[in-house]
């Protein structure tokens, strides 16, 4: 399909959904200011898609809303995990960095690392360039030669297997 015709076509599915999908997802996240975001998410995923081919485009486009909520809750998790230590005091404490705390910190991160590479590479690379690079997973997809199914399943993988081991620790 032409460039100007798959944009054209997500052109169309923006407007008729932007504003559903930003009360799907104000009524469903802590902070409704998010939701803006999430749309542009969406929208994101959609536009790698041939949105021409797909039959039922509302539960189409609902169901990759739900996959954005499904992978910020995610990244929020790996995230809390990461960002406390142990015994609960939040790594922004300045009174906990002591040498102590600083040595746990080196473990778990080197923990993490080990546990990052008991992934297989295609799994590593899709986290790595998600979580450390900053590249969407629309453009992961694009360049691994991936569809977004595929990586949408490696992100998982990764990140139950890291707080698998991370909670293992703990």
């Amino acid at each position: 399909m032409p460039e100007a015709e798959r944009r054209a076509g997500l052109d169309e599915v923006a407007a008729q959904y932007n504003t559903p999908l930003l009360r799907f997802f104000q009524r469903r996240v802590d902070r409704p200011e998010d939701a803006d975001d999430l749309v542009q998410d969406v929208f994101s995923r959609l536009a790698a898609q041939d949105l021409a081919s797909i039959a039922n485009i509302q539960g189409y486009v609902f169901q990759v809303a739900a996959n954005v909520l499904r992978d910020k809750a995610r990244r929020a998790s790996v995230r809390s995990i990461i960002t406390s230590t142990p015994d609960g005091f939040d790594v922004e404490d300045e009174a906990s960095f002591t040498p102590e705390r600083i040595m746990q910190s080196r473990e778990a991160l080197q923990m993490m690392i080990a546990a990052l590479y008991e992934l297989p590479q295609i799994v590593r690379m899709t986290f790595s360039l998600y979580h450390f690079d900053g590249v969407a997973q629309v453009e992961i997809s694009r360049r691994l030669g991936l569809s977004l199914s595929t990586v949408e399943k490696h992100m998982a993988k990764a990140n139950s297997h890291l707080l698998y081991r991370l909670r293992k620790v703990r």
